[in-house]
């Protein structure tokens, strides 16, 4: 792989003959809806280069298109740790977006790219399909940590063949930075020269990954002057263009020449990465950011949830974001600030509510939740203990007490209509495993927990890294996790 001006100084004159970094990958489009048409992004980074390049597209079979390609220039100095001493040199790069609008629905289209003669990628990918037409897609997070596990699922992902996925959050660690992307991410899922368990699989070489953003994406690495590479995520990723806007449920940009340059290289990705939905198949998916650098019970952005949720005539809704409102681990059990949205997703008839964060496989029985008038109040860290070991910033415990109802009846094979929502999490995709649960934690808890906690969870994998695959139909939804040997974990039914 080639990633020299990413990681080193690159001294050398504009190439002429281009040298890909990152291979073309496909991202979303801005429209939200499934319409007669999809539009498509796609993306690469090559060396610093002044060469022009053409891309078609167009379905199989039909007539071809020449896409617009926009290029921005990236030149990042050097980070600096806490001494201010140089962690790598300088990053030089150039990213292209060449949009691929007025895909029909409902079939496959080709793309090829091209410098001068030379074909640089081609290749064969699907538009989104209408509400009537099957779909399959993937729902995992917690990936890029540079450990071989990333690559295991990776490969077992590209054989089960889904639409599309959604990242959960946490997509590169340890710090969401341009280095690190260069480093543990596009090797995988997009550099890799075939599909291998060894090497992982080019999957976004033919289906878009929809982002959802991590802590380990905005929030541990904040952008500054000693980390100028620094929230990558939104110059690699593009989302539909119907969220709230920016505002204090956003990402905090430093009002800094600094800052000012990261707006104009993320364009439309800064705010919209953050809130966003979209159709595909009988799908309604929100995405909302948790990640901890932006108030998401901000009533504005509570209320863009609701009106978003209110409003669609989808069959089926799902809401992502990264930190779970319910687990059942000791890690991260004290950050249920989102259990408050609960009473939302059932008035709003959400059927699942995926997350990342805790790095395992879990899923609770359909529940209801009332949240108490009265909560207990937060109590901040002592300022010497204001971070973990892996430098990730500690919030105060959001304890959230309330009552819970829970669908016991359920069982997802023959009892397949839960009377609640139930809530997925599903970090299994390459970091390193959460083992254990919360009952030593329990006792510990005012009121012996009674009063934050019932038995509401039905499955649990520690053992190995998996992801969700999920079959879904206007009347029928089908969850299997699958670990990254291609073993089921689990498998659940919810019918309509």
């Amino acid at each position: 792989m080639v990633f020299a001006s990413l990681l080193l100084a690159a001294a050398s004159a504009l190439a002429a003959d281009p040298v890909l970094l990152v291979r073309p990958y496909l991202q979303p489009g801005p429209k939200p809806m499934v319409g007669p048409t999809d539009d498509v992004r796609l993306i690469w980074l090559t060396e610093p280069t002044d060469a022009p390049f053409t891309v078609e597209y167009g379905p199989v079979g039909g007539p071809t298109a020449v896409a617009k390609v926009e290029r921005t220039e990236f030149n990042f100095p050097s980070a600096t740790n806490r001494l201010g001493l140089k962690l790598e040199g300088p990053q030089r790069f150039t990213r292209f977006v060449a949009s691929l609008d007025g895909l029909p629905t409902n079939q496959e289209y080709a793309y090829v790219v091209k410098s001068g003669d030379k074909v640089l990628a081609e290749k064969t990918a699907k538009a989104r399909v209408t509400p009537d037409r099957p779909t399959r897609f993937v729902m995992v997070g917690d990936l890029a940590d540079g450990k071989s596990s990333q690559n295991r699922i990776a490969y077992a992902i590209h054989g089960e063949k889904p639409d599309f996925l959604v990242a959960l959050g946490d997509i590169v660690y340890p710090s969401g930075r341009n280095y690190h992307y260069a480093k543990h991410y596009w090797p995988t899922y997009v550099n890799a020269d075939k599909a291998d368990p060894e090497d992982g699989a080019p999957l976004m070489t033919t289906m878009p990954f929809f982002a959802v953003l991590g802590n380990h994406d905005t929030l541990v690495g904040r952008l500054s002057p000693a980390l100028p590479d620094a929230w990558a995520a939104y110059y690699f990723f593009t989302a539909p263009q119907n969220g709230p806007g920016e505002g204090p449920w956003s990402t905090e940009v430093p009002k800094s020449p600094q800052g000012a340059e990261f707006r104009r290289r993320a364009g439309a990705s800064y705010p919209a990465l953050g809130f966003y939905s979209f159709d595909y198949g009988a799908a309604h998916i929100t995405v909302i950011d948790n990640s901890g650098n932006g108030k998401t019970d901000d009533p504005k952005a509570v209320e863009w949830l609701r009106k978003d949720l209110a409003s669609t005539k989808q069959p089926w809704k799902f809401v992502c974001l990264h930190m779970p409102p319910f687990q059942i681990n000791a890690e991260h059990y004290a950050a249920q600030r989102q259990r408050r949205l609960a009473p939302l997703f059932e008035a709003q008839g959400v059927d699942v509510v995926f997350s990342g964060h805790v790095h395992n496989y879990q899923r609770t029985k359909p529940l209801r939740f009332a949240p108490a008038a009265v909560q207990p109040a937060a109590r901040p860290e002592p300022a010497a203990k204001n971070e973990d070991a892996s430098g990730v910033p500690r919030t105060p415990p959001s304890y959230v007490n309330g009552v819970f109802t829970l669908d016991e009846r359920y069982d997802g094979v023959t009892q397949t209509r839960p009377k609640g929502v139930i809530y997925v999490v599903e970090g299994g995709g390459g970091a390193s495993l959460y083992k254990g649960t919360i009952d030593k934690l329990l006792a510990k808890l005012p009121n012996g927990g009674r009063d934050n906690y019932a038995p509401f969870n039905s499955k649990y994998h520690d053992k190995t890294h998996s992801f969700a695959l999920i079959e879904l139909t206007p009347r029928r939804f089908e969850l299997r996790a699958v670990d990254e040997e291609g073993a089921e974990i689990d498998r659940f039914v919810i019918e309509k």
